[in-house]
């Protein structure tokens, strides 16, 4: 029976086609309404689609009455055959756990704070709805419960065969570790799997038979990893052990079945790549997968980046998605390659990502730059490409500000990639009121080509209101290589504030922007990044906007109110990454903002969350007391119950609504003289 509430998945091609051509038909020039709040920044009606391994099946999430519901549609019947809602949760991250079951977790979207812990958990159900079962608690269970310590369960891989059990991640067993069960989805019943580990696990990597071959472990206090591989009789020993921050990365991420390993490693090069290793041998094989500037599957700290591609049922290793300056994918597999180069020469100037089953069946999801997505199915025996839904028929894309690329050189040489968002319309050469936007982190990726959310939102956002906006990387960025990581050690405040203002010339080199209209802005580290700008070139900025922000570094690595400083493992990579806050106070001081408040001449806006956990309010308070005492008080919103960001899109939306009129009355043209 057909849904009532979603219009028909399947959609004519014709149909498709003429919307497109309708909506790049161009009209009169006129001006165009800027993005809402909604359309920048709200969820779309559908998302997360997953082909079953089947190829039978279709379920993705569906917005219905406020939440997001779980859909199963049936492909071969053209028609739903359940939907799965609560009146209190979203579901997310469907996956699928055999070909009848699927297993998923709760989120909350920002609609109450009175539902905001009524997330987490994992759940089943069967395909038709019929069979439900709740298989770890959430968190809301987890604060009735009055147990001190919260815990998780994850999905890590089917298991062929033996559907509908899989394998599963869960820290229940000890605080510093993550271990692994066998799970029935239908049953519940679960067996642990490693009972005899190296402590301080925290990751995993399995073989083809679905057995822990590789435990990733850390040492108390240090940025140190450790490497073990177990062996056929059982016995674990030490592999490698390195530094994440000091170190190159040797970072397994699959056992094939001759018992080769595929390793991240950077190892004699300055990106990460993907490389065989015999364990039996100790000896390095062929480079798999490399890129001369981006990262491969995980950056020079060891954490993941892009996107790993597995076969769908055995977890095999198949390939990456790449984030480089458009997201790329990369197969090992002969035959997915093939797919891959057919469908992105049937959608070109878009990134392309293909789902497979063991049907002939491959289910696409193709995005813009703009971060609009159009669903495809495949057929791979003939290449047909059929469409099946757009996500935003509704939405203009003559709206959407585009974005483009930019690399400017650091003073020392570095590449800084970057991106650049104009306002839709805007003529060429004509020079605009322009926004750096900074990312947070600092280590951390900032923006990717066709991102949905987070700070290509934002741009967006921005950008349709007339402004120019860039978002830089800079040294410290991760994903590009790890000389432009290290390069970042102890110049936090200097080299790394350098680079932003080097982007920012660069870009004003084109004659593309007014200087004298310009602002800075970002959240957490890009907050800090904000108000340090306008402290060390105070008449280069009109305007400063810093939400949750670092004012005073020392405060934040020894005050104990920041999980920062309480945990030791974090406080010793900032220490490590930034400087130590007893023996280096005064260097720290002199690039915390909150001492540079005199030096401030532009207008600032803080926001923050009055239970931040990362970047306690102390710090925007410290930040508003020395800029009112220097005589230049800021426009002030911390909202409470909120931690570090906004969860709540009525918060987020009284931000934005301080935010317009600011940046507006800030960079307004000058007024001519009389």
């Amino acid at each position: 029976m057909r849904s009532s509430f979603l219009a028909p998945l399947l959609l004519l091609a014709a149909t498709l086609c003429a919307q497109h051509a309708a909506a790049q038909t161009p009209d009169a020039p006129q001006a165009l309404k800027p993005l809402t709040a909604d359309e920048a920044f709200g969820g779309v009606a559908f998302a997360e689609p997953r082909l079953s391994p089947d190829g039978r099946y279709l379920a993705l999430l569906a917005a219905r009455e406020g939440r997001m519901a779980l859909s199963i549609f049936d492909l071969a019947r053209s028609q739903y055959v359940s939907h799965l809602r609560f009146t209190d949760a979203d579901i997310a991250a469907p996956r699928w756990v055999g070909g009848e079951h699927l297993v998923y977790t709760l989120a909350q979207r920002g609609q109450s704070r009175k539902t905001m812990f009524r997330q987490g958990g994992l759940f089943m159900t069967s395909v038709d709805g019929q069979q439900q079962r709740k298989l770890h608690a959430t968190v809301n269970d987890w604060l009735a419960s009055g147990l001190r310590r919260y815990t998780w369960m994850r999905p890590l891989q089917t298991l062929p065969g033996s559907e509908p059990e899989f394998i599963a991640a869960c820290n229940d067993v000890d605080k510093d570790s993550v271990d692994l069960y066998r799970v029935n989805a239908a049953t519940g019943k679960r067996q642990l799997l490693t009972r005899e580990r190296p402590a301080r696990t925290r990751d995993w990597v399995l073989d083809t038979h679905a057995q822990p071959r590789i435990a990733i472990s850390d040492v108390a206090q240090s940025t140190e990893r450790v490497v073990h591989y177990r062996e056929a009789d059982g016995r674990w020993r030490e592999l490698w052990r390195y530094s994440a921050t000091r170190d190159d990365i040797r970072r397994p991420l699959s056992v094939e079945a001759d018992g080769k390993l595929l390793v991240a490693t950077n190892e004699g090069r300055d990106t990460v790549a993907l490389r065989e290793y015999d364990p039996a041998t100790a000896r390095w094989g062929d480079t798999m997968i490399e890129h001369p500037q981006y990262d491969v599957a995980v950056d020079a700290l060891g954490d993941e980046q892009g996107e790993l591609l597995r076969d769908e049922s055995s977890g095999e290793l198949l390939g990456v998605r790449i984030d480089a300056a458009r997201p790329l994918f990369a197969w090992m597999d002969a035959r997915r390659q093939k797919l891959q180069a057919l469908v992105d020469e049937a959608l070109p100037g878009r990134v392309n990502a293909l789902q497979f089953s063991n049907s002939p069946q491959v289910f696409v999801s193709s995005r813009t730059d703009t971060g609009r997505a159009t669903w495809y199915l495949m057929d791979s025996r003939s290449g047909a490409l059929n469409p099946v839904l757009n996500l935003r028929p509704d939405l203009d894309p003559r709206r959407v500000p585009a974005t483009r690329g930019l690399t400017p050189r650091s003073r020392d040489g570095l590449a800084l990639p970057s991106h650049v968002l104009r306002p839709p319309l805007a003529a060429a050469g004509t020079p605009l009121p322009t926004v750096v936007l900074v990312h947070g982190g600092p280590w951390a990726r900032g923006a990717v080509w066709g991102d949905a959310g987070g700070d290509m939102a934002m741009a967006r956002w921005l950008a349709s209101r007339g402004y120019q906006v860039l978002l830089p990387s800079f040294r410290g960025s991760t994903g590009f290589g790890k000389r432009f990581l290290h390069s970042a050690r102890g110049q936090m405040g200097l080299a790394m504030q350098d680079d932003l203002d080097d982007a920012l010339d660069a870009l004003i080199q084109r004659g593309d922007v007014d200087p004298q209209r310009l602002c800075i802005m970002g959240s957490s580290y890009g907050g800090y990044a904000s108000l340090m700008a306008v402290a060390r070139t105070p008449d280069r900025y009109r305007c400063a906007v810093a939400g949750f922000p670092v004012s005073d570094i020392t405060r934040l690595l020894s005050s104990g109110w920041s999980d920062v400083s309480r945990d030791k493992d974090a406080l010793e990579f900032w220490i490590d990454m930034v400087g130590d806050p007893v023996k280096q106070r005064e260097a720290l001081d002199a690039v915390s903002p909150r001492h540079q408040a005199a030096r401030i001449k532009a207008k600032v806006m803080i926001y923050a969350g009055v239970d931040d956990p990362r970047t306690p309010l102390e710090q925007a308070e410290l930040m508003r007391s020395a800029l009112q005492s220097a005589g230049n008080p800021p426009l002030w919103l911390a909202k409470y119950g909120e931690g570090h960001g906004y969860s709540l899109t009525a918060n987020h939306g009284e931000m934005l609504q301080l935010l317009e009129p600011f940046l507006a009355e800030q960079l307004a043209p000058p007024k001519p003289r009389r």
